[in-house]
């Protein structure tokens, strides 16, 4: 297994089964993991730097845009981790697939966590470039 395999499962703590095999096998790891990735970063980069505005200058407005952001990069990876699923079962013809919702369920779980801590991490890199929200999130 690679290693973006290995995070999104919890290096084997969050292995979903049929889920993560049909996962790994259509490849669908690595598009998630770089969205959910990139998607935080690009957020936290046009909160610091773009607009770096002051009325956006508050912990209420930074934990919900990035609760916001977490949300989408969840919804956005059970999306493509459904479309990818699907097109492999039905390119390798396999009717019978074992996949439950509360699987996608979990798995939009941890990639939220992993956007909140992404979100986290480059929040703490942008706002030393930003004049009016530099003391967000604290």
């Amino acid at each position: 297994m690679d290693i973006i395999t290995e995070i999104m499962e919890l290096f084997g703590a969050a292995y979903l089964g049929d889920f993560s095999k049909y996962m790994f096998q259509s490849g669908a790891y690595s598009t998630v993991f770089y969205i959910m990735l990139l998607l935080p970063v690009l957020v936290a980069f046009v909160y610091y730097i773009v607009l770096d505005h002051i009325l956006l200058a508050k912990t209420r407005k930074w934990l919900t845009i990035g609760a916001v952001t977490c949300a989408v990069a969840a919804l956005v990876a059970i999306f493509i981790a459904n479309l990818k699923i699907g097109d492999y079962t039905f390119s390798q013809n396999i009717i019978d697939v074992g996949i439950a919702s509360g699987d996608f369920l979990s798995f939009g779980f941890i990639v939220f966590a992993y956007s909140a801590v992404f979100y986290f991490i480059s929040s703490l890199i942008f706002k030393s470039f930003s004049s009016r929200s530099r003391n967000i999130p604290f």
